[in-house]
């Protein structure tokens, strides 16, 4: 698994201060994104951050601070969804040694479930 993640983040309005080189500044200043690329014509953002550092939600949140109104058509709101779930599990991974996040400590969860938990 890679911590290097990019990916794509639609929007339909960028800010009205402004342009590229503002936005993208913006953004960068985020801890872990290493690049970014603001394209207002086509409604497109490319991002590139270090997953250990960051998640694509707080890159998205910083956008929405900046003014930018995110597409909310439902096949983008899914890919998001899918993405910030998907990022904190392997976030999680990253940090803590290739042990499986989302399951925790199989034996563990067993032994509570016996007792009752």
């Amino acid at each position: 698994m890679d911590a290097l993640k990019h990916h794509h983040i639609r929007f339909k309005q960028a800010p009205v201060w402004g342009g590229a080189p503002e936005w993208e500044a913006k953004i960068s200043e985020i801890q872990g994104v290493t690049r970014v690329r603001i394209d207002a014509e086509k409604g497109d953002c490319l991002v590139e951050y270090n997953l250990l550092k960051c998640r694509e939600e707080e890159i998205e949140r910083r956008l929405i601070e900046a003014g930018f109104v995110l597409d909310e058509s439902l096949k983008e709101k899914v890919k998001r969804g899918w993405v910030h779930f998907t990022e904190e599990n392997e976030q999680a991974e990253l940090k803590h040694g290739r042990t499986a996040p989302c399951c925790g400590n199989v034996e563990e969860i067993e032994r509570r479930r016996k007792m009752g938990k």
